[in-house]
């Protein structure tokens, strides 16, 4: 018989993949809630997550994404009416963005970090929402990420004793009633009320330096001819400059820094986005300039803008702005973090939907499925270890800002009980956790974007869920945004050289004693461990020994060391806690491929090899949650 030709209609046909419930299928998430969450405790909230995780993959959610990733924001009428005079709300964004972010606070996962009776778990069970949230929810996740800052710095305002510095006795209860107001709004699950917020400090001089900051603020008086959206008076300083890269421009509120003097010293303000005039809404002294075309987050609006005439209120002591906005910026660094794990996380899920489905006609079953090549699962098992250890850092972040945040509260027995220890861990983990899981976003989306072959480099709009190249777009913002790599790595140098850099170094010694301490020690691992002991010793040693000036410019080898062997501590750490062979290969791999540990090691078996390879890819499909399932669709 005749071979039979292919038509546009008939012949082969892939067979449809599809996404499996992350919280099921991704053992590494969770082990990170076993690993930092109490037993009780995760046994209550895995329903929660189980639930949340099928819904951010419905129908539904998916088409928000195609329109929002269709519709892309832009400025009607250049911000101005047709008789030339501004228009206050000329931002225009899509129904699809919209929805995902209404999605988002209904769900409250900026609200989840703040449950008083969660406490210091608060923060990890934010992560675990975020992570599974952040591959679907086409970056409503940034304004997100600043409204969870804002609502840090305010909180910690309001939490103060004594009268606010810098206002007269006759201010003092109208700005506890704005922030006040505002901490509602930012708290709020309900769409129609709540607020996100901006945090706007990028200008045309400095980029991260904001030293150059060519906005200022002159102390006024209150505005009494307009009123913010709850009927309370504007601030007493009026704001003018240029914000050079603003994202989350749709925001109800916003943190920025601005110069009050000549002093070169730079102070922190809080300010609604709109004010009301005689009941009519106008935008609070801003006109967007234009929207940033950037290679991804298209559906983000991300604006230049000019501020004129703003009206703002101080938040701290005047001069002392960027200690304020360095609270933001621990929080932004931290859904970065999540954000970097997340969706890697999801191009995870989509390549091995796809490996489950994808056959070849030249090969006899069962070896004819993607899944089944060696080679295949090697290469992306590298990825599943690396996403293994990227979500143990990032939720260790998570956790101590929990407890940083709830010092007096029970925490995870990772966690050190000295208060002093968690912030001192905070400071020099968070920038350290946003450069390294970013990096690894970045490369990881690609390697799973062509292990799909041409599907994967296709922006799959008919089918969104399976879009990789929309996350591989979107990783690459990750690594720049809240401080690059460079900014990050002198940062992470200054803390290790500071006033505190003795303590912050005590406290890391310390911390990795104690966590390759915990849980029954696997003699497999010993001289895993041996080597993460050796390689904190050089890293401590060179960081001792060197220059400020050589420090800084190894400032990128430092913080990958830092980032390694606090990783590769975190996952012994895992493994010991219940003796799980896979967690424990899987460390055993991290230590073993990384340079920082100077591991030389013979191949082994290659048969053997790949088993594991298979095991760590594909762990998920041994929960039975998902046998059926799995079965199912083959």
């Amino acid at each position: 018989m005749p071979p039979t030709a292919a038509t546009g209609t008939t012949g082969f046909f892939q067979v449809q993949p599809i996404i499996l419930n992350q919280w099921d299928e991704d053992t590494g998430l969770g082990r990170a809630a076993g690993l930092f969450l109490p037993p009780g405790l995760a046994t209550s909230l895995a329903p929660k997550l189980r639930s949340f995780a099928a819904d951010v993959i419905t129908p539904e959610i998916v088409s928000w994404i195609t329109n929002a990733e269709h519709e892309l924001p832009y400025i009607a009428g250049s911000g101005f009416t047709a008789f030339g005079n501004p228009k206050p709300n000329s931002l225009v964004t899509s129904d699809g963005w919209k929805q995902l972010q209404d999605f988002g606070l209904r769900a409250g996962i900026v609200p989840a970090g703040y449950q008083h009776e969660l406490a210091a778990y608060s923060r990890v069970y934010q992560a675990l929402q975020l992570y599974l949230w952040c591959g679907s929810a086409a970056l409503v996740t940034c304004p997100s990420a600043m409204q969870d800052g804002a609502i840090a710095v305010l909180l910690r305002e309001m939490l103060k004793d004594g009268p606010a510095p810098g206002y007269p006795e006759e201010m003092q209860d109208i700005r506890r009633k704005v922030f006040d107001n505002a901490l509602g709004r930012l708290m709020s699950r309900d769409p129609a009320y709540a607020w996100t917020s901006g945090q706007w400090m990028t200008e045309r001089a400095g980029g991260s330096d904001v030293g150059g900051t060519e906005t200022v603020a002159l102390r006024t008086g209150i505005d009494t001819s307009a009123t913010d959206i709850d009927g309370n008076p504007l601030g007493p300083w009026t704001v003018d400059g240029f914000k050079w890269f603003s994202s989350a421009t749709d925001c109800g509120c916003v943190l920025f820094l601005a110069k009050t003097d000549d002093s070169g010293s730079l102070s922190c303000f809080f300010a609604p986005t709109r004010k009301y005039v005689n009941g009519r809404e106008e935008m609070n002294g801003i006109r967007m300039q234009r929207l940033k075309n950037k290679l991804g987050t298209k559906t983000l609006p991300t604006a230049e803008l000019e501020l004129k005439g703003m009206r703002a209120w101080l938040v701290g002591e005047e001069h002392r702005g960027v200690a304020q906005i360095s609270t933001v910026l621990n929080i932004t660094r931290l859904h970065n973090a999540v954000a970097s794990s997340g969706q890697l996380g999801r191009c995870l899920a989509i390549v091995r939907s796809f490996a489950r489905v994808r056959t070849f006609p030249s090969k006899q079953a069962p070896e004819n499925v993607l899944r089944e090549l060696p080679l295949f699962a090697k290469s992306l098992s590298g990825v599943a270890v690396m996403l293994r250890a990227d979500t143990l850092l990032t939720h260790f972040v998570a956790a101590l800002v929990g407890a940083d945040d709830h010092p007096t509260s029970p925490h995870a027995a990772i966690i050190p009980r000295d208060p002093a220890a968690v912030s001192a861990l905070v400071r020099i983990v968070t920038p350290i956790a946003k450069a390294y899981t970013a990096k690894h976003a970045v490369w990881g989306a690609q390697e799973c974007m062509e292990s799909l072959g041409g599907v994967g480099y296709m922006e799959n709009t008919e089918n969104q869920e399976m879009n990789i190249a929309r996350l591989f777009r979107d990783v690459n913002v990750l690594a720049i945004w809240e401080g690059t790599t460079d900014v990050l790595s002198t940062d992470t140098v200054k803390v290790l050289r500071g006033r505190s850099g003795r303590t912050v170094v005590e406290t890391l010694a310390e911390w990795i004693e104690h966590a390759l301490s915990l849980g029954t020690p696997i003699s497999a691992l010993g001289e895993e461990k041996a080597a993460i002991r050796s390689a904190w010793a050089r890293t401590r040693d060179t960081v001792g020994r060197v220059s400020a000036e050589e420090a800084m410019s190894r400032g990128r080898h430092i913080l990958w060391q830092l980032g390694d062997i606090i990783s590769a501590t975190l996952l012994v750490a895992d493994a010991q806690r219940d003796g799980d062979a896979l967690a424990a290969e899987v460390a055993r791999r991290f230590v073993d491929k990384h340079h920082s540990f100077r591991l030389r090691r013979e191949p082994g078996d290659w048969r053997d090899e790949t088993a594991w390879d298979k095991k760590i890819l594909f762990a998920g499909d041994a929960n039975p949650a998902l046998e059926i399932k799995v079965n199912a669709k083959l």
